[in-house]
């Protein structure tokens, strides 16, 4: 089951479930608009000054670090990267659960490539506030409301991630043991199990390995496929099979001339869009988490979880000059013939950011994802068969992902409301255009088909 929030320690012993909600979104808004003026006043500044608190008053963790990461560690490389970690978390505090399996795909990560343990974790938070207070105590933002707030919200944060962290370590420890002999004729004699049918069991359950990442028995969708008789909305989306793809939701494309003649479909589409493409990814997520939990628990199989991964593709050139952009894009103004690059990249909206080591990435220098990327590829290695496609433009690198999607043997699914245009005539037209080749739906309609239980 998903953890629960930590109930926040200033409450009273019978304090009521309505007492403790109100107490919870207090706190949530204490920690945003706070974390709002850390942001801009201090930025990725605030992160470094963290930093050096941490590495002063705890060295251990400074070699930590420095062991892990060799020649490559960096002190700003670093504050940038806790910086937008935190900044995700405080943005999800309007819904928690949906963070919480990030939370745990950190927490595993930093305890199988770092070893941070819970009490490292207690250092970090000590620091953490010390330097939200030295911050906002400059702004005169800190009062006992927001230290409150800012202790909760970490507790929560380390809590999730040391829970996590600690059961992959256990999990790791015990896969790496020796048993010895007494052992396994304990557990034999518990479970009933051993000699000829014990051989026989562990050879199956090798042989069988590679479709247990699929899900036990579970047969490919292609596989239930009849030609000239299966229709495509016959076919509903499963969680192990499918990945989103978000397409160039991204801050660079995400505007419209003040001039234009659609603003007034541009300001109720490009805000339904994001939002309606940020459910979609936390509802991807979050069923990505209890496959990995449900997988966690398959002891007889070291294979991994597949299914619900979330793809992001986006304009960024390889070059800082944007030499290696496609030849239509030279030809479609400044805008794409000098795309963000290495030194200028992409900027992503708010709520639709992938997280980078857990999301894949496909940075694209052309209209279709499939023509200046690796993504077929990179697909049939996680086992995909099924995608929902959300972004923009709708009827130029929406269309043109979904009919190569289509074309290259993949079950393509349009979420309609998480994708824009740049006026109402071409999110028709790319409709249109995308019909034969796929299934439309709203999201209510594509979260409703991915219902996963836990």
């Amino acid at each position: 089951a998903v953890p629960s929030v930590p109930r926040p320690s200033s409450l009273s012993p019978g304090s009521s479930a309505s007492d403790e909600a109100s107490l919870v979104e207090k706190h949530r808004i204490a920690v945003q608009s706070s974390w709002k003026l850390v942001e801009d006043g201090l930025g990725t500044d605030g992160t470094a000054l963290f930093y050096d608190r941490l590495f002063e008053s705890y060295p251990d963790v400074k070699s930590m670090f420095e062991s892990s990461l060799g020649g490559d560690f960096d002190v700003n490389e670093q504050a940038e990267k806790l910086f937008h970690t935190v900044g995700m978390a405080v943005d999800y505090l309007s819904d928690v659960q949906s963070i919480v399996p990030m939370l745990e795909d950190l927490g595993r990560k930093h305890a199988v490539a770092w070893n941070v343990k819970r009490e490292q974790y207690d250092a970090v938070g000590e620091c953490l506030i010390w330097t939200l207070k030295t911050s906002l105590q400059r702004q005169d933002a800190w009062n006992s409301d927001v230290a409150d707030a800012w202790v909760w919200a970490y507790q929560m944060i380390a809590k999730v991630m040391s829970d996590a962290g600690e059961k992959k370590a256990a999990t790791t420890a015990t896969m790496g043991r020796k048993v010895s002999f007494s052992e396994m004729k304990q557990v034999e004699s518990e479970s009933g199990a051993g000699g000829e049918d014990d051989k026989n069991q562990k050879a199956n359950e090798e042989t069988q390995a590679p479709a247990a990442a699929a899900g036990p028995l579970t047969p490919s969708i292609r596989s239930l496929i009849r030609a000239g008789i299966t229709h495509r909305d016959d076919i509903k989306l499963r969680p192990q099979s499918v990945a989103l793809l978000v397409v160039d939701v991204q801050k660079e494309l995400s505007t419209i001339e003040p001039d234009s003649p659609h603003m007034d479909y541009a300001m109720e589409a490009f805000p339904r869009m994001i939002s309606n493409a940020a459910r979609l990814v936390r509802k991807m997520r979050s069923n990505r988490a209890k496959l990995v939990r449900r997988m966690a628990g398959e002891t007889t199989t070291t294979t991994m979880a597949t299914g619900s991964e979330c793809v992001f593709t986006y304009c960024e050139a390889l070059t800082d000059d944007s030499r290696d952009v496609s030849l239509d894009y030279k030809l479609s103004g400044l805008l794409l013939a000098k795309l963000p690059c290495p030194s200028r990249p992409a900027q992503f909206v708010l709520g639709v950011e992938p997280v980078r080591g857990m999301d894949v990435c496909l940075p694209k220098t052309s209209c279709s994802v499939f023509q200046s990327t690796n993504i077929d590829y990179v697909l049939k290695n996680l086992g995909v068969e099924q995608i929902v496609v959300c972004g923009q433009p709708i009827d130029q690198s929406v269309e043109s992902a979904v009919r190569d999607a289509a074309d290259r043997g993949y079950l393509v699914t349009v979420a309609v409301d998480a994708c824009a245009a740049q006026s109402k005539a071409d999110h028709e037209r790319g409709m249109a255009g995308m019909r034969g080749f796929s299934r439309h739906l709203s999201t209510d309609e594509v979260i409703s088909e991915l219902t996963l239980e836990s």
